[in-house]
């Protein structure tokens, strides 16, 4: 059973996510809804993604949220013992396993763009936006564990996950994210680096948001970090992502990176 302080965490935390996620729908919705059915045939940035593909990719998002809170359907009686129920995975864990899911994810946006057609695509984006909403305000439990694509999730831990599809698929189709996912996401990537690249030698920062000491190696404790990267949100996404090469983006100057040990190019893209 949850800690009375883990839910009141939760019942803190649900309602900020849920008012960084849905707005960031509506916004990457309302910009595909602008756009004249032959941009959405175009190629997009993402190789081998049409714009059209993108935006469903966002719709299929949303639907995996409706459908992780959909009710549970009755099951007969049975004398069974109850089986036990998989430990929660973390929001990290699913963005580690969402490149093994990478080519079905990409086919599937495909075949419902396809099915849905440029004509329906836009209308079908906001619907499924709209049915994602309406189902979070559903919600009664503080931090209900849902059935997600990669697994048994924390509710507060699946909604970070959407916040990075947003986010990324947002600027995928040229679309500024909004301060509060671009917050989350921030966040999630950070602790995604930090998770996958440990240490204390190089100051990892993306103010406002995040700040993290990462690499092995000696670890620094008083005055200025002799090993320091900085980088914007927007950048730090991008990077995180592939979108953005890490010599691109210290040569124009997104990235600042000081000291011997502050090239984190190796450890890049993430996903």
């Amino acid at each position: 059973m949850p800690s009375r302080t883990r839910r009141r965490d939760a019942a803190a935390a649900l309602p900020e996510l849920v008012a960084a996620v849905v707005p960031q729908w509506r916004r990457v919705a309302d910009a595909v809804g602008e756009l004249p059915a032959g941009r959405l045939a175009a190629p997009s940035p993402l190789p081998g993604w049409t714009v059209g593909d993108l935006a469903m990719h966002v719709g299929r998002s949303a639907i995996a949220l409706t459908q992780a809170l959909a009710p549970a359907e009755s099951l007969p009686a049975t004398d069974q013992p109850p089986l036990a129920v998989p430990r929660p995975i973390s929001a990290a864990d699913y963005l580690t396993g969402s490149g093994a899911r990478a080519e079905s994810i990409a086919d599937t946006a495909r075949a419902l763009a396809a099915a849905t057609g440029l004509a329906g695509l836009r209308e079908r984006l906001a619907a499924e936006v709209s049915a994602a909403a309406a189902a979070l305000a559903r919600v009664t439990d503080d931090d209900p564990v849902v059935a997600t694509p990669g697994g048994p999730m924390l509710l507060t831990e699946f909604l970070r996950t959407r916040a990075v599809e947003a986010v990324v698929h947002g600027l995928d189709l040229g679309v500024e994210p909004l301060r509060p996912a671009l917050k989350v996401a921030t966040k999630l990537f950070v602790e995604l680096f930090a998770h996958r690249v440990p240490g204390h030698t190089v100051e990892l920062r993306v103010p406002p948001f995040a700040a993290v000491q990462v690499v092995e190696g000696p670890r620094h404790t008083r005055g200025t970090p002799p090993n320091v990267v900085e980088a914007g949100p927007v950048a730090f996404v991008l990077l995180c992502t592939g979108r953005l090469a890490w010599g691109d983006a210290v040569a124009d100057g997104r990235i600042s990176a000081s000291g011997e040990r502050a090239d984190l190019s190796r450890y890049l893209p993430l996903l």
